[in-house]
């Protein structure tokens, strides 16, 4: 029997911005876990069935990418979403990620990329950024 909604495990530490998404996601239809920090993000993801997490990248004790690399080895198959106000992030953070979203985007872009991770209309974030390259840089000589 499936479910009938998507389980949202959500992760940051600025609590304004962690409920902001709750309701948002609740809105939307899903059902929303939410952590306060990494420690508490990790309990959830081993004791619960998560669908799917936003992530934010800058937290104390340990980045979101450290966090999303912990999560990928307990289960590669849940997609994570990682979060940062801090504009764009160098590839190797994003490794462990499958997609990336600045917190300044409108929260229709949130919504839009969770349905596609959920959905498995997605491939590893650098598979992406590698596929964009290539295409950037098709025919070029040096």
């Amino acid at each position: 029997m499936s479910r009938a909604k998507a389980t949202i495990l959500c992760i940051d530490d600025h609590w304004s911005g962690l409920i902001g998404r709750k309701i948002f996601l609740e809105q939307s239809g899903y059902e929303v876990l939410e952590a306060t920090g990494w420690d508490d993000g990790l309990r959830l993801f081993r004791s619960r069935i998560i669908d799917a997490v936003v992530l934010d990248y800058q937290m104390p004790g340990m980045r979101g990418d450290v966090v999303a690399a912990k999560m990928k080895s307990i289960n590669s198959r849940v997609p994570i979403m990682l979060l940062s106000a801090y504009g764009p992030l160098p590839a190797n953070k994003l490794k462990s990620v499958d997609t990336f979203l600045s917190k300044s985007q409108p929260p229709n872009i949130l919504l839009s990329s969770l349905k596609g991770l959920l959905e498995g209309q997605h491939k590893p974030f650098f598979s992406r950024w590698l596929d964009h390259w290539k295409s950037r840089n098709q025919g070029v000589t040096h």
